[in-house]
């Protein structure tokens, strides 16, 4: 496509990017405001670096002019001649925010066939591993036009050593880190008594990409349940003592010494009548 067929969508960029970017004053997200001024830079270079400090996902979840950025950013690839490098920046975008749709009004055909292409690659290459490994990135102050990025693997906590291999690439010591050219990349990790995981990834250029793998133990659960209670047979059953009277005496004693007393009186009666 020629630059007058290009100038109307470039145009219309603008325009709806300075919208984004007075907004963005409002709404206090710089990332707008640096997508905006992407979008009006005519140096490749400078707006790749705007670009990038705008993607920065540590600056913020993925919304507001941040589609629009990876799309102009893989554009501004892609007329560099970059179109791989374009590519695993549209996976790695769509990796992060599955909900990423294209403009098909404002950026070249080129860039939604390979949006769509990384698209039909992110969900291909998904697996069940995925919720066992946590994915961060530490973001460069400055974009320096590196091809290379890095790939580290967090220290790992499990009882057991565990080992890391990237495939075509070779094993990586947990805690430690490799360089790697911009790619998508598999990554295994397993360790004794624990399941195995493999996740798909991609390393961006500049970027160091940090992944930390949470394996599942394979030790079987035991869970100790107490023991039911057991009925006591009645003479495991203790008897509370009779109460004692005010006066310390049991009330057998007094009943019993009182009787006595009554027969005593009974018998001197009989014996005086019987003489009588």
């Amino acid at each position: 496509m020629n630059n007058i067929d290009r100038r109307p969508r470039l145009h219309r960029l603008v325009l709806l990017l300075s919208m984004m970017g007075a907004a963005s004053l409002r709404g206090q997200d710089p990332r707008d405001a640096m997508v905006a001024r992407a979008s009006s830079e005519f140096d490749a270079a400078r707006r790749l670096q705007l670009l990038m400090s705008a993607l920065n996902p540590t600056a913020g979840p993925p919304r507001g002019a941040w589609p629009v950025g990876v799309q102009l950013l893989a554009q501004t690839l892609i007329e560099d001649g970059q179109d791989s490098v374009a590519g695993v920046w549209l996976r790695w975008a769509v990796r992060l925010s599955p909900d990423l749709q294209p403009d098909t009004v404002q950026f070249l055909p080129r860039v939604v066939s390979a949006y769509r292409s990384a698209r039909d690659f992110v969900m291909n290459s998904r697996s069940p591993s995925d919720s066992l490994a946590t994915t961060t990135w530490l973001w460069p102050a400055k974009q320096a036009g590196d091809r290379w990025g890095r790939l580290q693997i967090a220290s790992s906590s499990l009882a057991a050593p565990m080992q890391v291999d990237v495939k075509g690439v070779g094993p990586v010591a947990a805690g430690g880190a490799i360089p790697l050219g911009a790619g998508t990349y598999s990554i295994s990790a397993s360790a004794s008594g624990y399941d195995s995981a493999r996740v798909t990834r991609e390393v961006l250029p500049g970027v160091t990409t940090v992944i930390e793998f949470h394996l599942r133990s394979t030790a079987p659960q035991v869970v100790v349940k107490a023991p039911p209670a057991t009925p006591r047979s009645p003479a495991q059953i203790p008897i509370a003592p009779s109460p004692a009277n005010k006066g310390g005496i049991p009330l057998w004693v007094k009943i019993g010494a009182g009787g006595g007393v009554v027969w005593a009186i009974l018998w001197n009666a009989w014996i005086k009548h019987a003489h009588m």
